[in-house]
């Protein structure tokens, strides 16, 4: 290949932060590449979650063709849930699809990418891989870092009790650190010709750190800004240094693509939806009732989440191991009893399951005891709630919550739409956001802030539908600001750039308008016919019980459960 691609990926990043800081010279990297080439709002999917956004940017192709909605998926007839993993991705990877042709890949921490797959080249998983015994392909990989460089850190969202937000701070910059390190050295002593790596570290900063800069957050607090009021500030510096290492060690056969998969913003409200639609009259809750013979009152449930909380925290591995060959799929049945038991689902016509603002159909034929009949009555149903919704007004500020209610169809398609939501919430600018508590029964439909995962973390700050593009190299027009890229053309505009034909079933194009004309001129677009949905098959056993745990208490720490 002639040329090659380098993906750097600031995870969360925004032009509302980027913009100011280039114009103020903190940021003086990112000013170089926006100057030397092409940048703009990068638009993330609906909604803009890590797991369906990486998967968009990873196959060039929207949610109804790759299948990845959220962070977890429901199990076909049932209302049980299994995370979500590389295996429940369909449609090639662009990295697989470089393979194929030749090319030599290195991936560093790219979401939605474990168990990894075989590679002409090199991988690094996401923190869905539960620990550093197995995440690395191949996987002597993994030793040679640590000869190399040292322990690799996957995630610091393993949080401690009561995590002191001072150590939290250097915890952050430890994790761009060591990420750096291990870059810079794959970078330099492998081959490669399409290179990504993702630092997490902008998107968890803004979640943990946004009300401590923004005077207008209702936790804004002015003593704490003094403190903490540049952290986040300080994380987008340590990543532009990073930038500048990057382009020192690439020559002019070099494009250098930067990204995000979605933006930030604050989060002022959180919106319990389950609760919302009881108050509709759409749901309802049980009070005291067995079912199977189990206690499947609200305080039964609370001593079922205080039993799981107790034995994650404090059975080993080999006792958790133990357990789950003596009761096979005992995780998956209680946290099946936690949510289903909520609800009565006799009476109920709609509930919410999912970590922004899904809501699901209790749909016959479809559910295990729906209720609402296909055709007519479900789309009236739909309908309703999209009226309904529109109406949600903050009661502290009297303000809409909800900007838009979609229908699926009007988001997705493809063979796998059926896995949707029936309907996706897509929340005010203002700051709200829906989280999904398990086996639990809310008290109002408005809460406060989220307090993260075994920490006095305060969560303010949440996802935004624009995320950031800049792309600088080799017959890239320089200075322009573009506004209508998608995070799904960013797999087939890497294809162009490298040469390589492009999938005829991706749903991105070509950023044509970045590409200088004589540069097209002499490079056309070249297509090929796909034989069909790639994807691996292999089940869905990718976790055992305690690394299922692992991941969830991640997904807690980023404030996306609860």
């Amino acid at each position: 290949m002639k040329q090659k691609v380098v993906v750097v990926g600031l995870d969360g990043a925004t032009f509302d932060l980027i913009k100011p800081w280039v114009k103020e010279g903190s940021l003086p990297n990112l000013a170089r590449i926006m100057g030397q080439g092409s940048y703009g709002n990068l638009m993330s999917v609906i909604p803009p979650l890590t797991t369906p956004a990486w998967a968009s940017f990873i196959t060039g192709k929207n949610p109804g063709k790759h299948g990845v909605f959220d962070f977890a998926e429901r199990i076909n007839g049932s209302y049980n849930i299994r995370w979500v993993t590389s295996m429940s991705r369909r449609g090639n990877s662009i990295w697989k699809i470089v393979s194929s042709c030749g090319g030599k890949v290195g991936i560093i921490n790219i979401p939605n990418n474990y168990p990894l797959e075989e590679v002409n080249g090199f991988m690094i998983a996401w923190m869905d891989a539960p620990d550093t015994r197995n995440f690395t392909y191949p996987q002597e990989l993994a030793e040679e870092i640590k000869e190399k460089i040292g322990n690799y850190i996957i995630t610091i969202l393993d949080w401690k009790e009561n995590e002191d937000l001072s150590r939290f701070q250097e915890n952050l910059h430890r994790m761009i650190e060591n990420r750096t390190r291990v870059l810079l050295y794959l970078m330099e002593n492998k081959p490669w010709d399409f290179f990504a790596v993702l630092f997490s570290a902008t998107d968890i900063v803004q979640h943990c750190f946004w009300s401590y800069m923004d005077c207008s957050h209702p936790e804004y607090n002015a003593a704490d800004a003094v403190k903490f009021g540049n952290t986040i500030k300080e994380v987008y510096r340590h990543i532009d240094s990073v930038l500048g290492e990057i382009e020192r060690r690439v020559g002019e056969d070099t494009t250098l693509v930067l990204m995000s998969d979605h933006g930030a913003g604050p989060l002022r409200r959180v919106v319990h939806l389950n609760k919302w639609l009881e108050e509709e009259g759409l749901l309802t809750f049980k009070k005291d009732s067995v079912i199977d013979g189990s206690l499947t009152s609200s305080f039964g449930r609370r001593i079922i989440r205080k039993g799981l909380t107790f034995l994650k925290r404090n059975l080993s591995q080999d006792m958790r191991s133990r357990l789950k060959k003596a009761f096979p799929g005992m995780r998956d049945r209680m946290e099946g009893v936690l949510f289903s038991s909520l609800f009565d689902w006799t009476k109920t016509r709609a509930y919410s399951l999912g970590s922004y603002g899904n809501i699901y159909i209790n749909l016959n034929g479809r559910e295990p005891d729906g209720i609402v009949e296909p055709g007519a009555e479900y789309e009236e149903l739909r309908s309703n709630i999209i009226v309904r919704l529109k109406d949600l007004k903050d009661p502290a500020t009297g303000r809409a919550v909800v900007k838009k209610v979609h229908r699926k169809e009007e988001l997705y398609h493809g063979p796998f739409l059926n896995k949707a939501a029936d309907l996706v919430v897509e929340w005010s600018e203002e700051g709200y956001h829906s989280v999904q508590r398990f086996g639990s029964v809310e008290e109002s439909v408005f809460s406060d802030r989220l307090n993260l995962h075994l920490t006095k973390i305060r969560y303010t700050g949440h996802h935004r539908l624009n995320g950031i593009f800049a792309i600088k190299g080799m017959g890239i027009k320089q200075g322009i600001e573009i506004n209508n890229a998608r995070i799904i053309d960013l797999a087939p505009t890497i294809l162009y750039v490298l040469g390589l034909p492009i999938p005829d079933d991706m749903d991105g194009r070509v950023i044509k308008e970045v590409f200088k004309e004589e540069y097209m001129g002499i490079k056309p677009i070249k297509y090929e016919e796909t034989s069909g949905e790639g994807y691996r098959e292999a089940g869905y056993d990718v976790y055992t019980d305690a690394e299922s745990d692992e991941i969830a208490k991640r997904l807690k720490g980023l404030g996306y459960i609860e």
